[in-house]
């Protein structure tokens, strides 16, 4: 039997604890304004950014609330062992956005979504997200034309 790539309980929380306190950085929060944000007492907050305790989902989904992050991304980041990939989702909330389509494709077809099969999901994702990746190269590219046509101005000195 292959090893398990399932992260020990203490890795996992001490990769939890570095996305928690990615993201909280990112948006530039204090310890005691998310603990405002998500109900708690201070300590018992710096608890659970420490990843300590028991993992709820219900916590992570409150803390992606009071710091206004994607509560999918933050557990993928867990799983994936980076707090990269979170802070990634943080403003467009990607995977968020891709549970919501996968919940609305289950309110529609129920329990036929059990029928369809990896190869159909595969070649449907495929190029929506070759299509984001263009979007995101067409971005790069003007952001590079745009900063290299304009040139230094009286403003680059200060």
């Amino acid at each position: 039997m292959p090893p398990s790539t399932e992260k020990k309980p203490r890795d996992r929380d001490e990769v939890l604890s570095s996305v928690l306190r990615a993201v909280r950085n990112h948006r530039r929060l204090t310890v005691q304004q998310v603990a405002n944000g998500m109900g708690m007492k201070k300590r018992t907050y710096e608890h659970f950014e420490a990843g300590e305790g028991l993992l709820k989902f219900e916590r992570i989904f409150t803390f992606a609330t009071a710091t206004d992050s994607d509560p999918y991304a933050i557990q993928a980041s867990v799983k994936l062992g980076t707090p990269d990939f979170a802070l990634a989702c943080i403003d467009n909330k990607l995977c968020m956005l891709l549970v919501a389509h996968a919940r609305q494709l289950f309110r529609m077809e129920g329990a036929n979504l059990a029928t369809l099969q990896a190869s159909d999901i595969i070649e449907a994702l495929t190029p929506a997200f070759a299509a984001m990746a263009a979007n995101l190269g067409q971005a790069r590219e003007s952001s590079a034309t745009w900063l290299g046509n304009r040139g230094p101005t009286a403003d680059d000195g200060k």
